[in-house]
């Protein structure tokens, strides 16, 4: 997600060759998932929407691995898929906005109510979070962190990244945290309001 941070371990070849070729250049790569459970394959079909990355840390490990931190800048959509006779896939893309941004004052309404899934689902997790700190990022943060570490489905993620704006953004964040929150609830339990 643009404005997020991801450690990775990198071990398969044709990463470690792709990584290392960004790290000559300007350490920008494009990340994008498969969209089917058939990732096994060497090509198999991917989305049309990904998210770009700049190598903000690298480690090599005695063994031939890498240690990264990414830092997501702009999502894209793919234009083109070009062979280029490397091991890892490149295209031609179009930058797309980020969907991150909000304006002050904006939203407190639907904050509180994101502020109030996210509380309640992460309450459900088996290893519980700190939750502090998450809950008092601000809004954009908030979406960023929960988007990309939440255990949803990696379609679930998907519908999250290609949010054209916020405001979507964050109504599928809330259905998705008060969808699951529900889904996570004790059988039995029950509130009175």
């Amino acid at each position: 997600m643009p404005g997020g941070v991801l450690p990775l371990h990198i071990f398969e070849q044709r990463y470690l060759h792709m990584f290392r070729d960004a790290l000559r250049g300007d350490g920008i790569i494009g990340m994008i998932q498969p969209s089917t459970n058939h990732s096994y394959q060497s090509d198999p079909p991917i989305y049309m929407t990904g998210c770009t990355g700049k190598i903000t840390h690298h480690e090599d490990t005695d063994d031939g691995r890498m240690l990264v931190t990414l830092r997501g800048l702009y999502r894209f959509g793919i234009i083109q898929e070009y062979d280029n006779g490397r091991p890892y896939r490149t295209a031609e893309v179009d930058y797309l906005p980020s969907g991150n941004i909000f304006r002050k004052g904006d939203n407190n309404g639907k904050h509180r109510r994101l502020l109030n899934a996210a509380s309640l689902y992460l309450t459900l997790l088996e290893e519980k979070p700190y939750l502090e700190p998450i809950l008092e990022a601000g809004i954009s943060e908030l979406v960023t962190t929960l988007a990309m570490h939440c255990p949803f489905s990696s379609t679930q993620k998907q519908s999250l990244l290609e949010a054209s704006d916020v405001e979507s953004r964050v109504d599928r964040l809330i259905e998705l945290l008060e969808l699951a929150a529900l889904d996570g609830w004790p059988a039995g339990e029950q509130t009175v309001n």
